[in-house]
């Protein structure tokens, strides 16, 4: 590679991007599935126990919420630096094309 090239993957950070897309809707259909399996009735026969374990539940799918938020902006983060990328590779290739001429 010549020192004077630019090379940025662009379309790895934007597959990377849509990697992170598809994980998120997989990882909200899970959490999907989880609120459907888990009724607001407990299981457990005592008070003591179900009232604990039900705020255990609901934490537990509020993270899934929030995990899924996070894969999903992620991803989108990945794809518009892709395109940031392949916008600052076209400036620098236009800059070193303008250099190379002005040399000529």
């Amino acid at each position: 590679m010549n020192p004077d090239e630019v090379t940025i993957d662009a379309g790895g950070r934007r597959a990377s991007g849509c990697r992170f897309g598809t994980l998120a809707d997989e990882y909200a259909a899970f959490g999907a599935g989880l609120r459907t399996a888990w009724t607001e009735v407990s299981p457990l026969p005592y008070e003591e126990f179900a009232v604990p374990y039900q705020d255990f539940r609901r934490a537990l799918l509020e993270d899934c919420d929030r995990l899924g938020e996070h894969l999903r902006h992620s991803g989108d983060g990945q794809v518009v630096m892709a395109e940031v990328n392949t916008l600052a590779e076209q400036a620098a290739e236009a800059v070193v094309e303008g250099a190379r001429e002005g040399r000529a």
